[in-house]
């Protein structure tokens, strides 16, 4: 604790400046232009002097009313503070010790969501060089038209090889000059949200390129991990490596220690995520070491099952995969965490990306990943009646006979309406006992689709979009696709 006290002092001018004999530091997230989170009791915390006799005061514009709360032996101060409704109406947070006072201004409340993962969600509105947003000059120029209604907050590159109690995370209104550096997938999502629910969105990025899930992990789950490497000097000395790009990104804990733990007293309603690229080579992990990371942070939050939506690894050559099966076996692997927990949903990404994008890890539409993580916050987190928000899901199979031979009868839950198409169906594959895999042909009725291929007579298993480079065009009336599946355990 020592340790973790000595580097909040040091760290604390990042946070907040200090001039004067000023002695008030708010939290991580505690600032101007910040979002409180509509009608709960929102968290907001800092420092002071070190001692128990200092007194913290807090007053707010909607309630005129004072607490007062004395700061621990640490300094530390804490106040629960009820929310409103949500409101476009900016409002004003004071906090005050015997020697100060701070306001903090233009202060909304409406919702909040942080989203994190590694570059895909890093990746900012404007793009990375040689990597764009599609149509990105036309995006940044109507951000100007959600100034007052969204704010955005970038947590700052800080990986650490210890839980530590601050990073800096300042928030900006919505506009050209600070939507364009921020995250696509975190922006499409926020505005389509202020845009469906009438209020006020805040969005949090705290994420890295690279990155594991494991990087994303407390150290005591982390832990229990073979393979793991806790006390190594690169991992030990994480927190003194500048700029970015020289810390490994390969690294367990320190960006959960860094980049998440400083952040979770902050009220919020949900989690984004986009993730698992880093993850590729071990997809027979995977699905059990993201569960873990989901529970614990829902656990450190301690505000229930929070909503927890994330985006399916996309369409790409992954060079660095041991076999590019394993590609396949990713994807399916994120599906299935999304069947472990309450409130999980997963965004299909297959038909989200250009054809020429074999070579490209950052595909381009970033607006349409953030529209279909808002979906999933309509339809599960908010009730919202009448939205689309499930992809078609196999279900199951039988063998049939038909005039032409025989042919498999595959059947899907969510997709009550049927398909968007009943010629030129992409992306299937059939085999036989073999086990030897044949292009196939095939079309829709209703909610079922028909497999065959005159090369196998005696058809045993069925595969869609299960490569690591599959462009499938096979949707649901609503538009979302078809999750890539396979009706085979074979190996590979």
């Amino acid at each position: 604790m020592k340790g973790i006290i000595k580097i909040f002092f040091a760290l604390s001018a990042l946070v907040l400046p200090r001039t004067g004999a000023a002695r008030i530091i708010c939290g991580p997230l505690v600032g101007d232009h910040m979002v409180l989170q509509q009608q709960t009791e929102a968290c907001l915390w800092g420092w002071t002097d070190r001692g128990a006799d200092a007194t913290v005061t807090l007053s707010t514009s909607w309630n005129k009313g004072k607490q007062k709360v004395k700061a621990d032996a640490n300094g530390r101060w804490e106040f629960r503070v009820a929310t409103p409704e949500a409101s476009f109406v900016p409002q004003t947070v004071t906090v005050s010790d015997s020697d100060e006072k701070k306001t903090l201004s233009d202060v909304l409340i409406g919702e909040v969501w942080l989203a994190s993962g590694q570059s895909n969600m890093e990746m900012p509105l404007h793009g990375f060089a040689g990597c764009p947003v599609e149509n990105s000059a036309e995006h940044i120029l109507e951000s100007v038209r959600y100034k007052g209604r969204l704010h955005i907050c970038t947590v700052a590159f800080s990986p650490h090889p210890e839980e530590v109690d601050t990073v800096t995370a300042v928030w900006n209104d919505c506009t050209p000059e600070t939507a364009r550096d921020f995250c696509a997938a975190g922006y499409f999502f926020g505005i389509r949200l202020t845009e469906a629910l009438g209020c006020p969105v805040g969005v949090i990025n705290s994420s890295l390129g690279a990155t594991r899930v494991e990087g994303w992990t407390p150290r005591d789950i982390v832990s229990t991990y073979p393979g793991e490497n806790l006390s190594s000097d690169t991992y030990l000395n994480s927190h003194l490596v500048r700029p970015a790009y020289n810390v490994s990104r390969e690294l367990p804990c320190v960006f959960y220690n860094g980049m998440i733990h400083p952040i979770e007293p902050y009220t919020i309603r949900g989690f984004l995520w986009y993730q698992a690229e880093a993850n590729v080579n071990d997809p027979q992990w995977y699905t059990d070491r993201f569960v873990r990371m989901v529970r614990s942070w829902r656990e450190r939050w301690g505000q229930g099952d929070l909503p927890f939506y994330y985006v399916e690894i996309c369409p790409y050559d992954y060079f660095w995969a041991r076999d590019k099966a394993t590609v396949a076996l990713m994807r399916e692997a994120q599906y299935r965490a999304s069947e472990l927990l309450p409130h999980m949903g997963m965004v299909c990404t297959n038909d989200l990306v250009k054809d020429y994008e074999y070579w490209q890890i950052h595909p381009c539409m970033k607006k349409e990943v953030g529209e279909r993580l808002c979906l999933w916050a309509l339809g599960d987190a908010y009730g919202m009646k009448g939205i689309d928000y499930r992809y078609p899901v196999y279900r199951s199979m039988e063998v049939e006979e038909t005039s032409r031979g025989k042919q498999v009868r595959l059947t899907f839950d969510y997709a009550e309406d049927g398909f968007n198409r009943n010629v030129g169906i992409e992306g299937f594959e059939i085999c036989g006992p073999d086990s030897v895999w044949h292009q196939a042909s095939a079309g829709t009725s209703g909610s079922q689709i028909t497999v065959r291929s005159d090369e196998v007579a005696e058809p045993v298993a069925v595969r869609y979009a299960f490569k690591s480079f599959q462009l499938g065009n096979l949707k649901a009336n609503s538009g979302l696709p078809v999750i890539p599946f396979r009706t085979d355990k074979f190996p590979k």
